[in-house]
């Protein structure tokens, strides 16, 4: 439901009372958006910054204007979101730093070497027996307890942990040559 036009024009002037009406209206929905649209982070914080802008600015709603006041809100929100996450992204240093800047990503090698490990490791896995590689992927790529694998497979936690040992060693003697290549990234000993 959308405020009415007195409600507004108070709001616009500062009242309080309207303020009232105003976050008792928007503060649920807009906690609710910051918290799947916003950055990471408190999402009680932010929707409380958002709230304080939102009541700065709202002198500059029109209500006979193109948009309607939720319309307009949704909009400032939207834009205030997106700033925030650029201001949490920005790494600030000064000019005469700005060389001694380090780039925390990965060098072009370093990428390309984990894509052709991960493309390895898929030829690796593909490679060993089925029963192997279902213990294998459920319980070191997906995490799944031995336990829980165990009662789904219908077989002792014992078997399991014998074909887990046996996918491993494949791997490894399959892997170690590109392993053995790994670059190091810089900063590394």
């Amino acid at each position: 439901m959308e405020l009415d036009r007195l409600t507004v024009e108070r709001l616009r002037r500062g009242d309080r009372g309207a303020q009232d009406v105003f976050l008792r209206r928007y503060a649920p929905v807009l906690h609710a958006f910051v918290r799947r649209a916003g950055p990471a982070g408190d999402a009680d914080d932010l929707t409380q910054e958002l709230l304080e802008k939102l009541l700065t600015v709202v002198s500059r709603f029109e209500f006979d204007g193109p948009a309607i006041l939720t319309t307009w809100v949704f909009t400032v929100a939207h834009r205030w979101l997106l700033d925030e996450k650029k201001r949490r992204h920005l790494q600030l240093a000064p000019l005469d730093d700005g060389l001694e800047v380090a780039d925390g990503r990965p060098g072009a090698d370093v990428a390309v070497h984990q894509h052709q490990l991960d493309a390895a490791l898929e030829a690796a896995l593909a490679r060993l027996p089925e029963a192997q590689r279902r213990v294998f992927v459920l319980t070191q790529v997906h995490g799944q307890p031995l336990e829980a694998v165990a009662e789904v497979e219908q077989v002792p936690v014992g078997t399991l942990k014998s074909r887990l040992h046996r996918a491993r060693a494949a791997l490894a003697v399959t892997l170690q040559p590109l392993l053995a290549q790994t670059p190091r990234r810089a900063g590394d000993a």
